[in-house]
């Protein structure tokens, strides 16, 4: 099973994200994301530290697996390194990347703005 790029919003993202820096599309593991931006709980540790789905929204993981299984399109994921938090960068899609762990997804797209 792949992850389903929406190739159309990778397109518009790049452009927005690009007004901050250098934008580059990486594919990574979703536990590899995961370890990189912070728990959705407790923000002092790293997401992939304490993955359990109590700590997600059930209607967004229900969603997002639907959408997977339906091979609907989904926007890449985002870490943002130049606007940082409690020492993680700004970021988009933990319950995507959670999703796509618990579906045997091995790579993600996610775009990294530097």
């Amino acid at each position: 099973m792949e992850y389903p790029l929406d190739e159309n919003l990778l397109e518009s993202m790049t452009k927005q994200l690009g007004q901050y820096g250098t934008v580059e599309l990486v594919w990574m593991s979703p536990k590899e994301f995961l370890g990189k931006v912070p728990h959705p709980a407790t923000a002092l540790i790293p997401a992939v530290l304490d993955l359990r789905a109590r700590y997600f929204s059930k209607t967004s993981l229900g969603y997002i697996r639907k959408v997977i299984m339906a091979k609907r399109k989904l926007p890449p994921l985002i870490l943002d390194y130049t606007s940082m938090w409690g020492g993680f960068p700004r970021h988009e899609g933990r319950h995507r990347a959670f999703v796509s762990q618990q579906m045997g997804i091995q790579q993600i797209p996610v775009l990294v703005v530097r």
